[in-house]
């Protein structure tokens, strides 16, 4: 085989290895949430109320994107449909609601500019990465196929960010990621569960919990994002620290002991 059909035979595989990333990714993050806690979804009268009309009209319709949306950290903050589509959420006319920059279903560029033009350092740390190769053609992912798109931050009970990143990182053209990497995903797996058992028990995590949190996930986005793997190995066991000390003051604040990251 010549070089030349041997590089051929590369880019295929890696473009069917897209594909199937894209499907993969997609199928769990949809299992991940139309298989969780039951939709709080607002009601067509509430969304008149709040003068949202994109929700409002959605809403008659079929209503799957509302109902996924409604859970979502983006609803919970206030982040409008028109603030990630454009268009005009207070027009009752459909032309007028879908104006001049109205962007119903974007591409994986859109997607970078419209997440990036809250989420600027992360982008930018994200096309920094593996995730984003500069070569045209290459396998590429955007946030949504990660986070999700109208399901941020609603995850279920099940879902687990180790088996996530293994559906990908494992597979035939990827190898597993290190160990220490695997830990820290399933620190990150073990924090979610134990937040969850604190408002299951009907109670609220304390101020400082919630800050502690952000600052781990912080601290992870900063390897993750940017894929700097050479950094995890470095920074892994700090964010590991840190995220046993948390989990203790969790199991203080539940009233049951803490469970340790499982050593691979």
């Amino acid at each position: 085989m010549t070089y030349a059909s041997l590089q051929t035979l590369k880019a295929n595989r890696w473009k069917s290895a897209a594909k199937f990333v894209t499907l993969f990714v997609a199928a769990a993050m949809a299992a991940a949430i139309l298989g969780g806690e039951p939709f709080h979804s607002m009601s067509y009268s509430q969304a008149k109320a709040l003068g949202d009309n994109c929700i409002a009209c959605h809403q008659k319709q079929n209503g799957v994107e509302i109902k996924l949306y409604s859970n979502s950290t983006h609803a919970q903050s206030g982040v409008a449909c028109n603030s990630c589509h454009g268009g005009d959420s207070s027009a009752a006319d459909k032309k007028r609601a879908h104006g001049a920059n109205l962007i119903a279903r974007p591409d994986a560029n859109n997607i970078l500019t419209m997440c990036g033009n809250c989420h600027s350092a992360q982008l930018a740390m994200f096309k920094t990465g593996r995730h984003f190769p500069e070569r045209r053609g290459a396998p590429r992912l955007d946030c949504a196929q990660c986070h999700g798109a109208h399901t941020v931050g609603a995850l279920n009970r099940e879902f687990s960010f180790v088996y996530f990143c293994a559906g990908c990182h494992g597979l035939e053209y990827l190898p597993a990621l290190p160990t220490e990497f695997q830990q820290m995903l399933a620190l990150s797996d073990d924090l979610k569960d134990a937040l969850r058992a604190i408002k299951d028990a009907g109670r609220e995590p304390s101020n400082e919990v919630i800050q502690r949190r952000k600052e781990i996930r912080r601290l992870m986005s900063e390897i993750v994002h940017p894929t700097d793997l050479q950094g995890a190995l470095q920074k892994i066991p700090q964010i590991l620290k840190l995220g046993e000390a948390l989990k203790q003051m969790i199991g203080r604040e539940e009233g049951a002991p803490s469970k340790s990251v499982s050593k691979k």
